[in-house]
């Protein structure tokens, strides 16, 4: 039997009131700074547009086109011009370009295209352009979370139909499949260079990109989708959406102050309360905070022949870190208990006191013993870490730490692009600082444990482990994603000194008081377009 599913739209008049005190993981996809005055005239009463939002974000994605994932500030960037089948919310499937999908059998689906779809050339988007996306996307070797995806094929102009490898049962199993391949038309890809002159089917427009400098965004007028239908997060009502790159915090912090920029989540924590009530720079601005759902984590190269295979060295590594005092040098970040994100539903507050949490205990007795156990003989570490400001205070510190038990370190830090090209060699590191996410902690935990991920056998720490992927798999399923389940693993990651979660950040955003809601994407990445902003 055939089972159409399509979720109903919300349209752009509904007014979606959440508050910002909500429980971390409860949001689901709008989020207001604070209830809309309504007595005063804004983007949610009227139908003009606000003018200009300059939003900064610490790096630069450098490639804008439809394969560019890996900076992280691209998560920020790409919604507002390029749209995905589906946008991914509460580990849900939200038709975005789609009416929804039809399941013909367990290992078949057939999507439905809207036939009035067009990007910004004015090219009508079709099923061809779809297989064209996801191959170029596969191409690329950026198709990440795709062991269930087996193929994608045109039934007719506006009907794509997908292949499984098997039935979806795991939670979120196909929040990449379906929600993080960006659709583009091939006439558009073949004239344009997409890398810095990106053409999408979404809201926005990019109409200037200075790498290192600013993404300068216009409202697309011909934005293909009616305004019965558009979808709250893929609204435009600002005229013009510019993207400062400002790689150091001091400087968001002026640039705020000036008001160069609106909006940024890069003030450091010290500075905070000049923009807080009774501070400096209060008047005009607000400040926003959150629990983040992303965790820092140092890997350890676990691949054979390496001295980080070695369980004693990675005991002694875990050991050595006070990860309280790591946090601290980051910024607005707290210090993991676990593996794992308070922000998500199915973390269990439990593992923080699990006995042989190394996470929770800093012993610099416990990391010699350990050492002294070791095969370890002086040798230098590589470290690879990101470019960006927070990362490399992290990781200077983290060599501070370890370096105190004689454990020599280099940091390597590159940008996001070469940084997910080079962790994939083995032989270019023996420590990774790299951020993890996901829609659900199960989902977080796929691409560091999940040896199908990256297509050679070894999961991002370069472990091939039958046990932890059968756990993994396990927890994933949705009968198997129990407490207890979970909880099995999170012992296992202990017991063999896998992972070490380093900080989680708090998400803070501190903007201009012309706001008037803030709405994020999967509850943690601005949406500018979305917001309300105050006229008079």
């Amino acid at each position: 039997m055939k089972r159409k599913i399509g979720l109903k739209k919300v349209s752009r008049g509904v007014s979606i009131v959440l508050t910002a005190g909500l429980v971390a993981g409860s949001l689901s996809f709008a989020a207001l700074a604070a209830e809309i005055d309504t007595s005063r005239t804004s983007t949610a009463n009227s139908d003009e547009r606000y003018e200009k939002v300059t939003v900064a974000i610490p790096s630069d994605p450098v490639d804008l086109g439809p394969t560019g994932y890996g900076d992280n500030s691209a998560q920020y960037t790409s919604k507002n011009y390029f749209e995905s089948l589906f946008d991914f919310r509460d580990n849900d499937y939200v038709p975005i370009m789609t009416t929804g999908y039809t399941e013909v059998d367990e290992l078949t689906w057939d999507v439905e295209l809207y036939d009035y779809i067009t990007d910004s050339d004015g090219n009508n988007i079709t099923a061809s352009d779809v297989v064209f996306s996801y191959q170029l996307l596969i191409d690329a070797g950026k198709a990440m979370k795709f062991d269930t995806f087996e193929s994608v094929e045109a039934v007719d102009d506006y009907t794509v139909r997908f292949h499984w490898t098997k039935a979806i049962d795991s939670v979120g199993e196909l929040e990449w499949p379906l929600c993080r391949v960006h659709i583009v038309s091939e006439q558009a890809y073949n004239d344009h260079a997409m890398a810095s002159d990106p053409v999408g089917t979404g809201p926005y427009v990019v109409t200037e990109y200075v790498a290192g400098a600013k993404i300068v965004m216009e409202a697309n007028d011909n934005y293909w989708q009616t305004d019965e239908l558009c979808d709250v997060e893929h609204l435009a009502n600002v005229q013009t959406l510019e993207y400062d790159i400002i790689s150091e915090t001091s400087q968001h912090v002026i640039a705020l102050s000036t008001d160069q920029i609106q909006y940024t989540e890069q003030v450091p924590s010290e500075n905070l309360a000049d923009f807080e009530e009774g501070g400096q720079y209060a008047d005009g601005h607000l400040v926003y905070e959150t629990q983040g759902s992303t965790v820092e984590v140092l890997f350890p190269n676990c691949y054979d022949g390496k001295i980080t295979a070695d369980v004693n060295l990675r005991m002694a590594i875990f050991y050595a870190i006070d990860n309280e005092a790591v946090a601290m040098v980051a910024g607005t970040y707290d210090a993991a208990k676990a593996f794992g994100t308070p922000f998500f539903s199915d973390y269990n507050e439990e593992w923080e006191s699990a006995e042989g949490n190394y996470m929770a205990v800093y012993d610099l007795d416990k990391a010699k013993e350990y050492l002294d156990q070791s095969s370890y003989n002086g040798e230098e570490l590589v470290l690879l870490c990101p470019t960006d400001e927070a990362s490399k205070s992290a990781c200077t510190m983290i060599q501070t730490m370890l370096l105190q038990v004689g454990i020599n370190v280099t940091i390597n830090s590159e940008d996001g692009t070469l940084l997910e090209t080079d962790m994939l060699d083995p032989a270019n590191w023996d420590l990774l600082y790299k951020d993890i996410g996901g829609g659900s902690q199960v989902g977080e935990w796929n691409r560091p444990m999940n040896n199908e991920e990256f297509g050679d056998g070894y999961n991002m720490a370069k472990i091939s482990d039958d046990t932890l992927q059968s756990y993994l798999l396990e927890c994933a399923t949705v009968e198997g994603h129990t407490e207890e389940n979970m909880t099995m693993l999170h012992d296992y990651i202990l017991e063999n000194a896998y992972y070490y979660a380093v900080c989680t950040p708090r998400m803070t955003a501190v903007y201009s008081d012309d706001f008037a809601s803030l709405v994020y994407r999967e509850s943690e990445f601005l949406r500018p377009g979305s917001c309300d902003y105050y006229l008079d």
